[in-house]
């Protein structure tokens, strides 16, 4: 506050006072929101890099358990036909299940970044 400020009306100096209370709960508002975006980005990157790992991992494991199906039964393309089949079913289950295991998860993921301490 300035010199003027000090001596000028109470009402003045408490106006003065809000407005600058309100200068910086509106800046602690602005570090809190880039604080939870920082997280959240950061960990989006690294769930990313995880999940596009974990995807290439699975897709091997898949053609190698659709060849060597396709070998016992005396297919390869049958083979990797069951194994698409069996990857269709789960695909099935993953999108009746997303409310629980993904939609919720996220939710209670974001509160916890945002409002978490």
């Amino acid at each position: 506050m300035s010199e003027h400020d000090k001596s000028g009306n109470p009402v003045d100096r408490v106006a003065v006072s809000a407005w600058e209370y309100l200068n910086l709960r509106l800046d602690e508002l602005k570090l809190k929101g880039t604080e939870g975006l920082s997280l959240f980005f950061g960990r989006f990157v690294v769930y990313a890099i995880i999940f596009l790992f974990f995807a290439v991992f699975l897709q091997f494991i898949a053609f190698a358990v659709a060849y060597r199906l396709g070998e016992m039964i005396g297919s390869i393309p049958l083979g990797f036909a069951i194994m698409a089949g069996v990857m269709l079913v789960f695909i099935l289950l993953f999108y009746l299940m997303r409310k629980r295991m993904f939609v919720n998860s996220f939710v209670r993921f974001f509160i916890d970044i945002f409002f978490g301490e």
